[in-house]
């Protein structure tokens, strides 16, 4: 699926916070700054948010070369604000990999690392503040090579869960895995990684985040290439993780949704679908300790788009990614979480 999506794989430049408003909610951020040959895209970054600001790391531009570039930007409920450059880039360039926040840190696992598609296990961390990331370290390496994973922190700990893995770190090795591993997380590093439950299936570009201390997972790709429509979701443990229970079916088949949970609700938007064909659709459901509420429609997406979300402030902004339509894109949008909300109960 890396070579799908790199194989497939400038736009205006926006100043400032957006203020235009479009007529379904979403509005424009400012370009992606990632720049190949006057075109600004990036594909495969892993964004993430902290204390009012949004850092991006990684990611391959429309060369499908990965970058070590690393921009961050303040939120606001009018958006993103001018992107800026961080001074300490990623280790090594890298894209799939899979970040996540915890206490004023990030900490990255796993990617692909050069152009042959190869994957690593290492893994980072750096603090993050205002002024960007900072030195980044190498830390507990993942315990096998892989992309395409999604981690979420919960609990001051890391969960990562299915992905692709590559035994000897190339693509002649790989198989979708079932895996989810787990570590403790401190201001030192990641710990030691350890097995929780397996994932009920084989799953490629899953899309989970985490509430409280719950883990909540949509769709992804199945042993069979194939894009899913299935939800699970499970509870932290002491020791890992719960039982996986199935949450509603996703309303459709799809690989690397981007799913963001805030104020009780997840919230997902496009993805890759059969043949290609990327989907605009946004769906929100509501969670609870005993599961998932009916997924509800929201308003579309610009463009058909596989992207990157995160959610803070009140709003929901997603950044660059791959279009059928239109290719690689550096392009974003965001939208307030309350006209979601408005369009979900409307429908």
């Amino acid at each position: 699926m890396v070579v799908i999506l790199a194989g497939l794989i400038a736009l205006n430049f926006y100043s400032g916070f957006s203020t235009s408003t479009s007529s379904n909610g979403w509005n424009p951020i400012p370009a992606y700054p990632l720049e190949t040959g006057g075109a600004r895209s990036v594909v495969g970054q892993s964004c993430v948010d902290s204390a009012g600001y949004v850092y991006c790391i990684g990611g391959e531009d429309t060369n499908n070369t990965p970058t070590s570039s690393v921009y961050f930007s303040e939120v606001s409920t009018s958006g993103i604000g001018n992107w800026s450059l961080s001074s300490n880039p990623y280790p090594t360039p890298i894209v799939f990999q899979s970040c996540a926040t915890s206490s004023g840190f990030v900490y990255c696992v796993g990617g692909v690392h050069d152009t042959l598609g190869s994957d690593t296990a290492a893994s980072y961390y750096a603090a993050l503040s205002p002024a960007g990331v900072g030195t980044w370290s190498a830390t507990t390496p993942f315990p096998v090579p892989a992309d395409a994973l999604s981690c979420v922190a919960s609990s001051s700990a890391i969960y990562c869960v299915g992905g692709e893995n590559e035994t000897d770190g190339t693509s002649a090795s790989t198989r979708i895995s079932s895996s989810v591993w787990y570590a403790g997380l401190s201001s030192t590093g990641i710990g030691d990684w350890a097995r929780a439950s397996d994932y009920p299936a084989n799953v490629y570009f899953p899309s989970c985040s985490s509430l409280g201390s719950y883990v909540y997972c949509v769709g992804g790709e199945d042993s069979a290439h194939a894009p899913e429509n299935s939800t699970y979701f499970s509870y932290v443990t002491s020791s890992g993780m719960g039982a996986w229970t199935a949450g509603p079916e996703y309303p459709i088949q799809v690989i690397a949704a981007s799913c963001a949970t805030v104020y009780s609700s997840i919230y997902c938007v496009g993805g890759l679908q059969t043949g290609g064909a990327t989907a605009s659709s946004v769906y929100s459901s509501i969670t609870t300790p005993s599961g998932m509420g009916k997924w509800q429609p929201g308003p579309a997406y610009p463009s058909g788009v596989a992207t990157d979300c995160a959610a803070n402030v009140g709003v929901l902004y997603c950044v660059g990614g791959y279009s059928a339509g239109t290719g690689p894109t550096g392009d974003g949008s965001f939208i307030a979480l309350s006209a979601i909300a408005a369009a979900s109960t409307s429908s």
